[in-house]
């Protein structure tokens, strides 16, 4: 079963020792919510990135093909109508100039092909509403949760050392600075480490996490 935006931070709440996920929790809902996507999105700056196959038909000649799904390229192959490979094709991506990514290849090719795409792209980071499903596999996304987990720590700690306020936190929170910094260094050591074993992972396009 997928995992959604409501389950991912119910994870956190744990985490966090908040006992509460309304909007009076030590963190409102969006702020967690935004959490959750910074560390999702803290996973493609940290090498953890998803496999993407896109497949384009070819068009006579035509060397640049819009709306690939892929942010880095792996490598390109042309396959006739039984699949099989009968060239790789030399080409990159760029961006297209609205926020989207194209493919340009250095030389057009025939009519009657299947051009596929292997490469990778970034895990989701927007979360629309409580029922959006994360798109990591389960066994890992409490891996951006560290990085929520750091930034939340990392607010509060900034609350505590610019006004001395603490706010209506769960037991768990009643700490000291000291202790705070602990627990930040100690969440972004280990969402540091995990990302390291996971970017090795894709070393083999198509490989799952």
């Amino acid at each position: 079963m997928a995992t959604t935006l409501l389950n991912l931070r119910a994870k956190l709440n744990g985490e966090l020792g908040v006992t509460d996920d309304a909007e009076a929790s030590p963190w409102s809902t969006t702020v967690r919510n935004n959490a959750i996507s910074d560390g999702y999105a803290a996973l493609w700056r940290n090498g953890v990135w998803k496999p993407v196959k896109q497949d384009y038909p070819t068009v006579d000649g035509q060397a640049v093909y819009a709306a690939a799904t892929a942010r880095r390229l792996n490598r390109l192959e042309l396959l006739d109508s039984s699949s099989n490979v009968v060239s790789r094709p030399v080409g990159f991506l760029e961006p297209d100039g609205s926020g989207a990514m194209q493919l340009v290849l250095t030389a057009g090719c025939a009519n009657g092909y299947t051009l596929r795409v292997y490469g990778w792209t970034a895990y989701l980071s927007t979360f629309a509403t409580d029922a959006t499903p994360d798109d990591l596999d389960t066994e890992y996304n409490r891996i951006p949760l560290l990085k929520a987990k750091a930034i939340l720590y990392r607010q509060q700690l900034a609350l505590f050392a610019r006004y001395g306020e603490r706010q209506a936190v769960a037991p768990e929170m009643n700490m000291t600075i000291d202790q705070l910094l602990g627990v930040i260094a100690a969440a972004e050591r280990e969402f540091a480490d995990e990302c390291k074993s996971l970017s090795g992972l894709r070393i083999r396009v198509g490989q799952a996490l």
